[in-house]
């Protein structure tokens, strides 16, 4: 068995879509069959001329109860394809899926609509971060009607799974290609004053595009979090950000060298004004952003005990 893609998403996000899209490519076909196991009908269908031209069949699966080990290895079975796309009711739970043993390479897709997404986000938070908490690749419809709330969005997502990539496209078909002009503080200043929020982000972004941030000063509240072999000279400036609820929150922060890291209390709000600087992390095998503290404050006022990025 081949690449398992399993595609999710709330209903009408663009899953059908998007799945046509795939089968429609050269670089997509395959000489044996594909199986698309269909756990949601929305308004787009599959056509049977549709089904035909890119040698798929089509599987039905009604109740979550069904979408289990057992059950989808004898559907294999009736079918003997080649492939199989998942088309995953974005309602149902996704935490405790069981697969086939040997679907050892599944690659997870999840399907946004651009202009629905911050309502979702709101009120289905949890089920919201259960569909990109895996997945490989997260894509955008509609994203022309939402084009300043982009880089919102994709710092929301990168909070639950900071190794996903983003797409982008509007309704035209065009690709967005810059979400991220839209930060919450201007790049292109050599000082930054960050406050909770945009600290969480600063932190986020550095971690890609670590280039764009050298040598910036900048100043931010934060906790400072002892280091175990981080010796009395560095500590971690960090804070909590809710992906879905307080009780599933990220760390998000930065490794500060500072003298006196050793008179810090464990997890004491400070204020710090440094610059920011790369160190080389071995055993990751890349360059991390640091700063390195030419100012701290001690005994400030706490802040809060965790952030949200929309």
């Amino acid at each position: 068995m081949g690449t398992i893609f399993f595609v999710n998403g709330f209903l009408e996000a663009g899953k059908t879509t998007f799945i046509k899209e795939l089968l429609s490519r050269d670089s997509f076909k395959i000489q044996g069959k594909t199986l698309i196991l269909l756990c949601e009908e929305g308004d787009e269908e599959y056509s049977d001329e549709e089904l035909k031209a890119s040698n798929s069949a089509l599987e039905l699966i009604e109740k979550r109860e069904d979408f289990n080990e057992d059950n989808l290895i004898e559907i294999e079975k009736k079918y003997k394809p080649e492939r199989v796309i998942v088309e995953y009711n974005g309602m149902w739970d996704r935490k405790n899926l069981e697969f086939p043993w040997y679907w050892k390479d599944v690659m997870e897709i999840a399907i946004f609509d651009a202009t629905t997404f911050k309502l979702y986000s709101d009120n289905m938070r949890s089920i919201l971060a259960e569909q990109v908490r895996h997945a490989e690749l997260v894509f955008f419809y509609k994203a022309d009607e939402a084009r300043d709330k982009l880089s919102l969005y994709a710092r929301n997502i990168k909070a639950i799974n900071n190794s996903a990539a983003f797409v982008f496209r509007g309704k035209k078909g065009d690709i967005i290609l810059d979400p991220d002009e839209n930060l919450p503080y201007d790049i292109s200043k050599d000082e930054l004053d960050l406050s909770e929020e945009s600290f969480a982000v600063m932190c986020m972004d550095s971690l890609e595009r670590y280039e764009l941030y050298k040598g910036k000063k900048v100043h931010f509240k934060a906790k400072a979090f002892k280091m175990k072999d981080g010796g009395d000279l560095e500590f971690i400036a960090g804070s909590f950000v809710m992906t879905c609820c307080e009780a599933d929150m990220s760390f998000m922060g930065i490794i500060c060298g500072y003298p006196k890291a050793h008179e810090l209390e464990n997890k004491e709000w400070v204020e710090v004004t440094g610059i920011l600087r790369t160190i080389y992390d071995e055993e990751l095998g890349r360059e991390l952003p640091a700063c390195r503290v030419i100012e701290l404050k001690r005994g400030v006022e706490p802040g809060n005990d965790f952030v949200s990025l929309v």
